[in-house]
């Protein structure tokens, strides 16, 4: 194991010194939308299209991503490239994708805002282009070249309703993430068929200084749903006070924002025995995930790394017709992940079937 682990390290850093990249194969199901003549042995161009200023960590380590999937997926026969812009403006992805002609590259992983995505639809070009961070919804007049692999947090939330009191208290922060979570949430419980439902929403500020506020009036939380649409520090603080103040909730909700071992960490037991969270990173092919974990790339717990490396593995096999090692389906250019819902136990995220 020790030298399979050196072997691969070393061929790594030959990679780096040469600009370009290696892997293995896996098999499994393969969609192609698109007609392309690379032949397996043949080397294939791959580039990462980001703005640092906008996404921060993530134009890195979604390249890093890259880097691991296609190191088992094409044996060295690739290169990826990373093409870093100023911001997401239409004029800036013109001028990228122009770059990219000229490089002749065989197909883009572009992890985009909302706002990036939008405007990219307006480019012209017939590259394959996977987005692993928004979803085929938030902009379905998408070209059939652009494929999406966002979180589908609606299916998440529809996934939790069986567990919803007929009273629920919705916590979200005011992102355009946050705040879109809070309306799906209201929407998909008001729909369901109930005699009496009742909906409280809570807007936390930055830094979760008004969370002691809102719960002022414990009684208002009893026997209630609490949706946590709120990252993990707020939603760890927010669960210890209920335990503090005494409020006795029905149980505590989340989707994939919180689906965190820092959860584990910064909450006790009895402030989370009641909490189910909704997750969607459930396939792990193995040589593909040992790949990324030689990396420090983390596949099991952040759903960016993980649908990109559900990206590269899509691209490689549209380009070289080889099977995908992922085997979620996609439907209308979106990939469609499957729904678990898990218990925080004491001492890990066990589901919520298991006896």
């Amino acid at each position: 194991m020790i030298f399979l682990r050196l072997a691969f390290i070393l061929s790594l850093m030959f990679v780096f010194s040469q600009g370009k990249t290696m892997v293995i194969r896996k098999s499994s199901d393969a969609i192609h939308p698109i007609q392309t003549s690379i032949k397996p042995d043949e080397s294939i161009k791959i580039a990462v299209v980001s703005s640092p200023k906008i996404i921060g960590k993530y134009a890195q380590s979604v390249y890093n991503v890259a880097l691991a999937t296609l190191s088992t997926r094409r044996s060295g026969r690739f290169s990826i490239q990373q093409y870093t812009m100023q911001d997401e403006s239409s004029i800036t992805l013109a001028e990228t994708f122009a770059k990219l002609r000229e490089d002749k590259m065989d197909a883009v992983l572009a992890p985009l805002t909302g706002e990036g995505a939008k405007n990219l639809v307006h480019i012209e070009t017939h590259l394959p282009i996977f987005i692993p961070t928004v979803h085929k919804r938030d902009i379905p007049s998408a070209p059939d070249n652009i494929t999406f692999g966002g979180i589908d947090y609606l299916a998440q939330i529809e996934a939790l309703l069986p567990y919803m009191a007929d009273s629920i208290s919705i916590f979200y922060d005011t992102s355009p993430v946050g705040s879109q979570l809070k309306s799906s949430t209201e929407e998909v419980f008001l729909a369901h068929e109930r005699e009496k439902k009742k909906v409280r929403s809570y807007a936390v500020d930055f830094n979760g200084d008004n969370i002691i506020s809102h719960l002022s009036k414990p009684s208002l939380f009893n026997k209630n749903s609490v949706i946590l649409h709120i990252p993990v520090v707020k939603s760890a603080i927010l669960a210890s006070q209920l335990t503090f103040i005494g409020i006795k909730e029905r149980n505590i909700l989340s989707t994939q924002i919180n689906m965190d071992p820092n959860l584990l960490v910064l909450t006790q037991y009895r402030d989370r025995k009641n909490m189910i969270i909704a997750n969607s990173l459930v396939e792990f092919p193995p040589s593909i995930y040992e790949a990324n974990e030689l990396m420090n790339n983390d596949l099991a717990y952040d759903w960016i790394q993980y649908s990109s490396s559900v990206g590269i593995d899509y691209l490689v096999s549209m380009l070289d017709n080889t099977p995908r090692a992922y085997t979620m389906r996609l439907i209308n250019s979106q990939v469609i992940y499957p729904v678990e819902l898990l218990h925080a136990k004491e001492y890990g995220f066990e589901s919520v079937t298991s006896k």
